[in-house]
């Protein structure tokens, strides 16, 4: 039986809507599901769907109304969707790569975490002459490349992607996830994989899960349910995609 990394369980949060007397909208309506060690879980549906939110939860970034998350390791990391944003404009590149260590870094000196800062970008495949640049320099996908490797900084047993190929060019986004697949292969990594992009979950994750208005319909095999959903939902999201 496969080890497991996270576990969710009936997670659930809502937002206060607008109006002068505004109800509350569920975002997350009792949310359940594992993850398990060396495993990619895909999280897909459409907008507004209640994604995002959950990783947040999972990450620990947003507190539930109820439920609960358990992470069943040291450094869990998180990947977001806007690559630009994600680093400091006022800070290079080598700087925001290595900011995480410096708060793990266990008696490393500043010149030993840069070192390590390095060669996370030789293993994101960024050339190391982008280290004394700043995030506003580099393309989409070298930002995503040092965001990623700010994430393997600190060895994390688990990585959260949230949309982290949707700002990017069709042709980036297979190199992105080829290179989070390599990651995951070196590394023994776990991702929650969050996209709504079936094309690239059926590729990549091992399982994915459809969430629809806050619950998961469906979770299973990603093969299976891509190929074989059960539930009329995942079959009119699915349809909207032209090929798999």
């Amino acid at each position: 039986m496969t080890e497991t990394v996270l576990e969710v369980k009936d997670l659930k949060k809502s937002f206060r809507g607008r109006g002068k007397a505004p109800e509350r909208l569920q975002a997350v309506d009792g949310v359940s599901f594992s993850v398990g060690r060396g495993e990619c879980l895909g999280l897909i549906g459409e907008s507004g769907s209640g994604k995002t939110t959950t990783a947040y939860m999972a990450a620990g970034l947003l507190p539930a109304d109820s439920g609960e998350v358990s992470f069943h390791g040291k450094h869990l990391q998180m990947v977001f969707q806007d690559p630009g944003r994600a680093l400091d404009p006022r800070r290079k590149v080598i700087d925001s790569i290595g900011e995480g260590l410096l708060y793990h870094r266990g008696g490393l000196t500043r010149s030993q975490v840069r070192e390590k800062a390095l060669e996370a970008m030789d293993m994101v495949q960024l050339d190391r002459a982008y280290a004394k640049r700043y995030g506003r320099e580099l393309s989409g996908g070298e930002c995503q490349r040092a965001t990623i490797a700010r994430a393997v900084m600190i060895r994390p047993e688990l990585i959260i992607c949230d949309e982290v190929t949707s700002a990017l060019d069709v042709s980036v986004q297979a190199q992105i996830v080829r290179l989070l697949d390599g990651l995951k292969k070196s590394l023994g990594l776990s991702y929650l994989f969050i996209s709504h992009d079936i094309a690239l979950v059926d590729g990549f994750c091992d399982r994915v899960a459809v969430m629809y208005r806050g619950k998961i319909v469906e979770m299973g095999e990603t093969s299976q349910v891509l190929r074989h959903p059960k539930e009329e939902y995942t079959k009119i999201l699915i349809d909207s995609v032209l090929t798999l």
